[in-house]
C-alpha cells in the first residue's frame, strides 16, 4: 500500500503555493504595471551573513630576533651562472687597462735550444779544429796561439752559459780563426735561445792574434760585442751584426771590412787607438753609428742611416770619408780635434746639424749639406776649407761659426746666386766688426754637377 501524504502536509504545501503566486503577482504590479511605483528603477537587495569572529591575536615574542622564513630546499647552482674572476670587476675599462698593462709587462717567452750535433763545454783547442753543422758551446771555447779554428759554410754556433755559471759564453781566439761562410750558406753566431736579445752571450774575442783572421758572410746576433779585438787584426766580408750591445770593437787593433751591415746595436763600432777600413757597408738604426778615439779610419761608400745619436763621432782621429751618406741621424758627423778629408759625401735630413767640426783641421770637396733640421755645418775653432760643395734648405742656416778661427768656404753653391740671401744663411758674429772669419766670395752661380 502506497504511502499517502497526510492532510496537514497537503495544507502546508497549498498555502506555500498560494503565497508564492501572490508574491509574484505583487512584484509584477510593482515593476511591470502601468502605474507601478518601482517601474524603471534599480532595486538593491542586501543581505547580512553572520561570520565567525577572527582568531585572537598572539603576542609577539620578546627580543630582537626576526622570524625565521622557511626556504624551499634547492639543488646547487649551475656553474655557468656563477660569477667569473673578471666579472668581479664592475668597470670594463679597468679590466681592459689591466689586461693591456699585463701584455706590456709580459716578456716574450724564450726557449733554450739544447739540441746540437756537437756540444763543447769549457773547451780549450790546442790543435787545428773544424766546426760544421750545429755546435753548442757551453761556457768558453778557447783557441790557443798554435791552433787554427776553421768553420765550414752553413755552420750554426750557439752559445749558452756553462752549468752552474752566470758568466757569458764566448769564443776566444789567441791563434787563428777562418770562418768561411758564403752568400747562400752564411755562418751563424747566436745565443742558444729562440729569440736573441742584446747581451745574451759574450761574442767573439780576438786576443793578441795578429794572424790572418777572417770572417766571410757571418751573421752575429744577440752578443755583448759581436767581434772584439785586442792587439789583433782581421778582415771581414759580408759580416752582419745585429741586436748586440756593440757591433765591432777595436782596441789597439786593425780591421778591414767590406760589404758589412751593423744594425740595431747600442753602438755600431767602437775604435780606440786602432785602424779601420770600412767599405761598401751600412750602419743603420743604432743608438750611435761609430765612436772613435785616437784612431785612424776610412769610410768609402758607406751609408750611415737612422742612428738616434751621431752617425760618426770621432775624437783626435785621422779620417778620410769618401762617397758616403749621412742621412736621418741626430747629427751626421761630429769631429773633435784630429784632421782629415771629406770627398763626395752627402749630409741630409739629419735632425740637428749635418756636420759639427770642433777644433779640427779638415778639407771638404764636392760634398752636399742639404735639408738638415739644424745647420749645414757648425764650426767651432775649426780650420780648413770647403770647395765645390752645395748648401741648401738647412733650417738653421748653411754655415755657423762659433769660434775664432778662419775658415775658407769659397767657390760653393749656396742655393742662390743672390749675395744677400747667401749672407743671411751664414752666421759669422765677427762679420759685424769687419773681421769676417768665414770667406764665401766668390761663390758659384749654379749647382756643381760633381756634388752628390
Amino acid at each position: 500500500m502506497k504511502n499517502t501524504p497526510s492532510f496537514p502536509l497537503l495544507a502546508v504545501r497549498f498555502l506555500l503555493f498560494c503565497g508564492l503566486f501572490m508574491l509574484q503577482a505583487g512584484c509584477q504590479q510593482l515593476f511591470h504595471a502601468q502605474d507601478a511605483p518601482l517601474k524603471g528603477q534599480t532595486v538593491t537587495v542586501s543581505m547580512t551573513v553572520p561570520q565567525q569572529p577572527p582568531p585572537a591575536a598572539k603576542p609577539l615574542q620578546q627580543g630582537t630576533e626576526q622570524p625565521v622564513l622557511q626556504k624551499t630546499p634547492q639543488g646547487p647552482l649551475d656553474s655557468r651562472l656563477l660569477p667569473t674572476e673578471t666579472s668581479l670587476h664592475t668597470d670594463p675599462l679597468t679590466i681592459k687597462g689591466q689586461a693591456d698593462a699585463a701584455r706590456v709587462q709580459q716578456k716574450p717567452a724564450r726557449t733554450a735550444i739544447d739540441k746540437a750535433g756537437t756540444v763543447l763545454t769549457n773547451k780549450t783547442v790546442a790543435e787545428d779544429m773544424v766546426l760544421r753543422g750545429t755546435v753548442l758551446i757551453k761556457g768558453a771555447l778557447v783557441v790557443t796561439p798554435q791552433a787554427t779554428l776553421r768553420i765550414d759554410p752553413g755552420t750554426r754556433i750557439l752559445f749558452a752559459p756553462a752549468p752552474g755559471s752566470a758568466e757569458l759564453s764566448r769564443l776566444v781566439v789567441q791563434g787563428r780563426i777562418v770562418a768561411s761562410g758564403t752568400v747562400q750558406q752564411p755562418i751563424l753566431f747566436a745565443p742558444a735561445l729562440n729569440q736573441p736579445l742584446a747581451g745574451d752571450w759574450g761574442g767573439v774575442v780576438l786576443l793578441n792574434s795578429e794572424k790572418k783572421n777572417s770572417f766571410d758572410h757571418c751573421r752575429i746576433e744577440g752578443a755583448q760585442t759581436g767581434i772584439e779585438a785586442h792587439f789583433s787584426r782581421f778582415t771581414g766580408r759580408g759580416v752582419m751584426v745585429s741586436k748586440s750591445r756593440t757591433g765591432i770593437a777595436l782596441y789597439d787593433s786593425e780591421a778591414g771590412l767590406q760589404g758589412c751591415s751593423i744594425s740595431r746595436c747600442d753602438r755600431g763600432g767602437r775604435l780606440a787607438d786602432s785602424e779601420l777600413d770600412l767599405r761598401d757597408s751600412t750602419l743603420q738604426e743604432n743608438r750611435q753609428g761609430i765612436d772613435a778615439q785616437r784612431s785612424s779610419f776610412t769610410l768609402s761608400s758607406v751609408k750611415v742611416l737612422n742612428n738616434s745619436q751621431e752617425g760618426v763621432a770621432a775624437d783626435q782621429c785621422r779620417f778620410r770619408l769618401t762617397s758616403s751618406q749621412f742621412v736621418e741621424n741626430r747629427s751626421g758627423l761630429r769631429l773633435t780635434g784630429g784632421d782629415g778629408q771629406l770627398l763626395l759625401c752627402r749630409f741630409s735630413q739629419n735632425r740637428e746639424s749635418g756636420a759639427e767640426l770642433v777644433s779640427a783641421r779638415i778639407r771638404i770637396n764636392s760634398s752636399s749639406f742639404i735639408q738638415n733640421s739644424g745647420v749645414g755645418i757648425l764650426l767651432e775653432n775649426a780650420r780648413g776649407s770647403i770647395v765645390g760643395s752645395v748648401f741648401s734648405e738647412n733650417r738653421a742656416g748653411n754655415l755657423h761659426n762659433r769660434g775664432s778661427e778662419s775658415f775658407a768656404a769659397l767657390l760653393n753653391w749656396w742655393g742662390s746666386a743672390d749675395e744677400k740671401q747667401i749672407l743671411a744663411s751664414i752666421h759669422d758674429p765677427e762679420r759685424k766688426n769687419d773681421a769676417a772669419l768665414i770667406l764665401f766670395a766668390p761663390f758659384l752661380k749654379e749647382r756643381p754637377v760633381t756634388a752628390p
